[in-house]
């Protein structure tokens, strides 16, 4: 019986990598903490797609919205971590609703979770009416500093990441301009077009077809180099606001303790997935730049995300 006893037990150590080896045998849910058909779901769905692909179980994303993402936050933070719950979020939007209301957000993104990749990044770029008379940014702060009355900028709202953003190009840029804030990017870039704003630092998407219609005037990318959607437009560091680096980072997120078998199963799968032309030619559809950082980099990026708003929104104030 003692012979028998110990063999079962050698039996279930030796056996018990293989199983967690074999990750995932069953479906695994990504969360999205928004409501379906905007780009966070969009993104989520890509990804589950090539997850699927890549390690044969299906990945489904499961919508989970309100409380400008902290419902859906907290219940993955809260899940076992099996592998088997996910979550598909923007890290810098959430970053700046932790940083802005810490005590109401319900979710701590360092010591709740875990990144398991950055899938890809929205570029921010500022725009202007074409009745701003100045077509450069050099133009543009030139003429901010000779008015009388603060420039306006148009946000979708009380700390999103346009707003932060444009918050951000002020300061590098040595000027103040006045918040309009909105229900929505689209309506925020609707006044910008009909010139009732003057400037907005807009995401890529919400941009890019105005831009190309001739309606906002682009003048320059918030990061380090240009992107190829729009090659004409110099990045912040060509135009010498080297701070000026706003994007809005989407990251595949897990419970904080999750089984570390399964971390690295998800890890490796992931970055082949953003890593394939295929996937990077869907994000460029919707004007997201595709992660091509190895596992170790994304975790790095993850918690630079973090601490760079969090430093950001500690300086300024929220109205």
């Amino acid at each position: 019986m003692i012979k028998t006893l110990r063999t079962i037990c050698l039996a279930v150590l030796v056996a018990t990598p293989a199983l967690a080896a074999d990750f995932p045998q069953k479906p695994v849910r990504i969360v999205v903490p928004y409501n379906a058909g905007g780009a966070v779901d969009y993104v989520g769905r890509v990804t589950a797609a090539g997850l699927s692909k890549a390690l044969g179980e299906n990945f489904v994303v499961e919508n989970r919205a309100g409380a400008a993402g902290s419902i859906g936050i907290q219940h993955v933070a809260s899940a076992k971590p099996d592998g088997y719950t996910l979550l598909m979020t923007s890290v810098t939007s959430n970053a700046i609703t932790s940083a802005i209301k810490p005590d109401s957000a319900g979710y701590d993104l360092k010591n709740d979770l875990t990144p398991v990749g950055i899938v890809g990044l929205v570029p921010l770029l500022l725009v202007a009416a074409n009745n701003v008379p100045a077509n450069t940014v050099e133009e543009l702060i030139a003429y901010a500093k000779s008015q009388d009355l603060k420039m306006t900028y148009a946000s979708s709202g009380v700390g999103s990441t346009e707003h932060l953003g444009a918050i951000v190009f002020a300061e590098a840029a040595g000027i103040e301009l006045e918040h309009i804030p909105y229900t929505g990017g689209a309506p925020a870039m609707a006044d910008v077009v009909a010139g009732r704003v003057q400037l907005m630092v807009a995401t890529l998407p919400t941009a890019l077809p105005q831009i190309e219609a001739g309606m906002v005037k682009a003048l320059a990318i918030a990061l380090p180099d240009r992107v190829a959607s729009l090659p004409e437009v110099p990045s912040a560091p060509e135009v010498g606001l080297d701070s000026f680096n706003v994007a809005s980072v989407y990251g595949l997120l897990a419970p904080r303790d999750i089984d570390a078998a399964a971390l690295e199963t998800l890890k490796t799968a992931l970055h082949g997935v953003v890593t394939d032309a295929a996937f990077a030619t869907q994000m460029s559809e919707r004007g997201i730049v595709p992660s091509t950082e190895t596992p170790d980099e994304a975790a790095a990026a993850y918690a630079n995300e973090i601490d760079v708003w969090s430093a950001r929104i500690a300086k300024i104030e929220i109205e």
